[in-house]
């Protein structure tokens, strides 16, 4: 009956050794997400969600956000996902805007996520702007790289969100969902505003979207 025991208190000590060792393993990271099996079965396919899905957001309630002298509410204006693939990310660190927005991704949908679409053209960042050139070669016309494709300045509202943004890399397929929002408040003593565009098919300055980040999906993982 001993040897039993001794057996029992053996196999209870390495099932401890064995769930220590694997929660060392998992890496920091697992806090900030969760993982699916089946990113197609969740319907995010370029097919299923070929351009941003944009409605009208019902409400007038606003997200208070304050940082130093920063001092601002967000309002929504509109409800937003979208899949579509980065082609470019920009780090930002000077402006009020960089404490609510530390990133901006170029995001570019439908047939520009495709291989034959990604050759001979570029996107590039700059003073919270995208740019993008392609040559000759190029098989689509211009405007529907206009259409299909915009500046992004991307408020995470959880850590986890935050974390998401770290990840992410240029060519990766991101599905992504929020609002889309105004901001106003009080930079100390200035007024600051910063208002997102609602639609596509607009240039230049006021045509960047402004999402505060509510739900991303990178790879097989999911950050809320």
């Amino acid at each position: 009956m001993q040897k039993f025991f001794d057996y029992l208190l053996n196999i209870i000590i390495i099932a401890a050794v064995v769930a220590i060792v694997f929660a060392t393993l998992q890496t920091p990271d697992d806090k900030y997400s969760k993982k699916i099996t089946d990113i197609t079965a969740e319907g995010f396919t370029p097919e299923k969600l070929a351009d941003p899905d944009q409605s009208a957001y019902r409400g007038n309630e606003h997200i208070p956000f304050e940082h130093g002298d920063l001092s601002v509410k967000i309002y929504p204006r509109a409800n937003y996902k979208i899949y579509a693939m980065v082609m470019s990310k920009k780090h930002y660190s000077f402006g009020w805007e960089s404490n609510l927005s530390p990133y901006d991704l170029a995001l570019a949908w439908n047939k520009l996520m495709l291989p034959e679409y990604q050759r001979e053209i570029e996107y590039n960042h700059g003073n919270r702007w995208y740019f993008f050139r392609y040559s000759n070669n190029f098989p689509l016309p211009a405007s529907y790289v206009y259409r299909h494709s915009a500046n992004t300045h991307i408020i995470p509202s959880t850590s986890g969100l935050k974390k998401f943004l770290d990840l992410v890399r240029v060519r990766d397929k991101v599905y992504m969902e929020g609002y889309l929002v105004n901001v106003n408040g009080k930079k100390g003593k200035d007024t600051v505003w910063w208002n997102s565009s609602l639609t596509r098919d607009d240039r230049g300055d006021g045509a960047c979207e402004i999402l505060y980040l509510k739900k991303a999906i990178l790879g097989d993982r999911v950050f809320e």
